[in-house]
């Protein structure tokens, strides 16, 4: 109980992540300064912007270098307390990172109620910053109105499974993107989108164009580069694009040269970057309709659990490469 596990850079990616890239070392148990709680980590949360983060540090647009304990969300157990909000016992989120303990400021914990019959990772999932930033893109940003056509492209992932199926519930015919005949299977039966393009197949524009004959009102994007650039021919008239991501560009490589770009100013679409933590005020309308539509059964929530702390590295690995669904998680302890 005096060694905390934890995963540090060992280098910076130049290319594709490796999980060779990254080491596991043991530190002394934290112990926490007064204002700070100590947390053991029961679930880690893997995302796609820490590969942007991992990307703006070759760049060097951010501070992170080898060495450096790998940033990641976390919900877990307080163990000792030394402010006055928080009690040992208590399940909070916090920011603690690629370990299995952290002394976190009292101030960036946030306690969280269990829900009956699910484990503490919804909070991270449908409950947490997936399910609100995919309530901000389809409510707040693009206010998909029941009847209009949406795409999801990352259809199968965290943030995009979860958009795909507010959509549905709203009443748009929502097409979903995804990569492989097997999740985009999954995206169609278990998810309940009207379609589902493989961006994978070489007829993947051509598939596009056929799933949406009466064009779409609605993007919900995630990935962006050429998935986006065959959405763009696609979008009608006044069209709304939501962007949440753009993971196909998060590379330290040469940007992404669209082609269909002019549809932008030929089609009058809206398109709209949007930023989870640029809208605080929305977070408990977002909370509290993903909590009602969560227990009105509108979610299937799609986890990915690796088992243990030591295989995060792989784990991030395989999210990257899309061999996952849903929410990326580690199960630490």
């Amino acid at each position: 109980m005096d060694q905390n596990l934890q995963v540090r850079l060992r280098s910076l990616p130049l290319e594709a992540v490796e999980a060779a890239q990254f080491e596991l070392r043991s530190a002394p148990l934290p112990t926490p300064a007064p204002g700070e709680v100590l947390v053991r980590a029961h679930y880690l949360s893997l995302d796609p912007y820490m590969r942007k983060r991992l990307a703006d540090a070759v760049q060097g647009r951010v501070a992170l270098a080898p060495g450096d304990l790998m940033m990641g969300r976390t919900v877990g157990e307080v163990v000792e307390s030394r402010d006055p909000g928080f009690r040992p016992g208590e399940a909070v989120l916090g920011w603690g990172g690629w370990q299995r303990y952290a002394a976190e400021p009292a101030g960036r914990l946030e306690k969280v109620a269990p829900v009956a019959g699910l484990p503490l990772s919804v909070h991270l999932g449908v409950l947490g910053r997936p399910g609100i930033t995919a309530w901000l893109g389809v409510v707040h940003v693009a206010k998909v109105q029941a009847g209009e056509r949406m795409v999801v492209s990352s259809a199968a992932g965290a943030v995009g499974s979860l958009a795909g199926q507010m959509g549905r519930h709203l009443g748009a015919q929502v097409t979903g993107i995804a990569g492989g005949t097997r999740k985009c299977r999954a995206v169609v039966e278990e998810l309940g989108l009207h379609a589902c393009m493989d961006y994978k197949s070489p007829s993947f524009v051509q598939d596009l164009q056929e799933a949406t004959p009466q064009g779409l009102e609605v993007c919900f994007e995630n990935v962006g580069a050429a998935v986006l650039d065959a959405t763009f021919d696609r979008m009608n008239e006044n069209g709304r694009i939501a962007v949440c991501g753009l993971l196909g560009q998060y590379h330290s490589g040469p940007p992404y040269a669209y082609r269909n770009f002019a549809r932008v100013l030929d089609r009058a679409l809206q398109v709209t970057g949007f930023r989870i933590d640029a809208h605080p005020q929305l977070h408990e309308r977002a909370r509290a309709d993903l909590r009602a539509w969560l227990q009105a059964g509108v979610f299937r929530q799609w986890e990915t659990v690796s088992q243990g702390l030591e295989s995060a590295p792989a784990a991030f690995v395989a999210m990257l490469e899309g061999r996952g669904q849903g929410k990326t998680l580690v199960q630490v302890t």
